[in-house]
């Protein structure tokens, strides 16, 4: 092995090791794609599939149909309670929903 290579091993055992955690514990690894405060300019289709993206990446077990065949790729679920999900994403799902029912989208 060279001693360039034996350098680089550690640093790409490092970021595996960062990527087996991050999908032992997918809530930590979330995106909230979208600016809260960009909310108010989507529309009801927006809106709806931001949610069911974040609850599918958070491994919250989709209910509908719809969002099912949407997210069929997502690892699956452990929970249908979105308890699961860190603060951050709660309360980010919350203010969606707010704007979601002010919109009176019919998913909300």
């Amino acid at each position: 092995m060279s001693s360039f290579s034996a350098r680089r091993s550690p640093v790409i055992l490092a970021g595996a090791g960062v990527a087996i955690l991050l999908a032992a514990l997918p809530t930590a690894a979330q995106s909230l794609s979208a600016n809260p405060s960009t909310f108010g300019a989507m529309t009801c289709q927006q809106l709806w599939y931001t949610e069911q993206e974040i609850l599918a990446e958070g491994r919250v077990c989709l209910r509908s149909e719809r969002a099912k065949r949407a997210f069929r790729r997502a690892l699956r679920c452990i929970s249908p309670d979105e308890d699961i999900l860190p603060k951050k994403a709660r309360d980010y799902l919350a203010r969606l929903r707010m704007v979601g029912r002010d919109k009176n989208c019919r998913e909300f």
